[in-house]
């Protein structure tokens, strides 16, 4: 799962912008002291450069303290934004992983020969049935289905793929509201990409979509 994406591009953001105050810091230093790199050490090692006498214009010495300061805020600004990145990326992972334990089940995946609109792309739906089902029970259907499927004109497709997309179907939904001769104890969802088992993990009460995801390490 994925943290807010907020947090990660704050945290590049603060590290990037402290690495040009301390470029433009050091850039000050060289030039007032002839390019003598030894001058360096002024703004790592003593507390001279952090010391704002008032003797420079006011537009100056407000600039010299944002370059002085900056990367003093901002480095630990970024590496804070990291550590909530990464924590609350376990955290919702973690909630997944117990989400599944509470109501999930694993599935076997088959395509329909159907696809649903996502954004402006067509994405192919698999039929999902409960992997301990005997063999044939989910093979069946779908291949029934995508068999007639490809009997039907392209308008009925067109208005069969409307249907799937506005029953959301990309995310998950009850089979049945996609084409009511699909069978009842089984979900519609994109088609996931890397081998026939997924884990899928009902809405919550009073949620909905249901969260279908791929196993990893099978075998193709």
């Amino acid at each position: 799962m994925k943290a807010p994406k907020g947090l990660l591009v704050g945290a590049l953001s603060s590290l990037v912008a402290a690495a040009a105050f301390m470029g433009m810091n050091l850039f000050q230093l060289g030039s007032v002291s002839d390019w003598d790199w030894l001058y360096i050490e002024r703004y790592f090692l003593t507390t001279e450069a952090v010391q704002f006498s008032g003797g420079r214009a006011g537009r100056s010495e407000m600039w010299r303290f944002l370059f002085v300061w900056g990367p003093m805020v901002l480095i630990p600004l970024a590496i804070v934004l990291l550590i909530l990145h990464f924590a609350m990326k376990g955290s919702k992972g973690a909630k997944l992983f117990a989400d599944f334990q509470q109501r999930g089940w694993v599935g076997r995946q088959r395509s329909l020969g159907l696809s649903a609109i996502n954004g402006n792309r067509p994405a192919p739906l698999a039929l999902i049935g409960p992997a301990a089902a005997p063999d044939g029970y989910v093979d069946q259907p779908a291949l029934q289905f995508g068999s007639w499927m490809a009997t039907l004109d392209k308008k009925t497709i067109k208005k069969l793929s409307a249907g799937a997309t506005k029953a959301n179907a990309i995310k998950g939904t009850p089979a049945p509201l996609v084409h009511e001769n699909l069978p009842g104890d089984m979900i519609v969802a994109a088609e996931q990409k890397g081998g026939e088992l997924v884990a899928v993990i009902p809405p919550a009460t009073g949620t909905k979509g249901y969260k279908v995801l791929m196993i990893k390490g099978q075998e193709n």
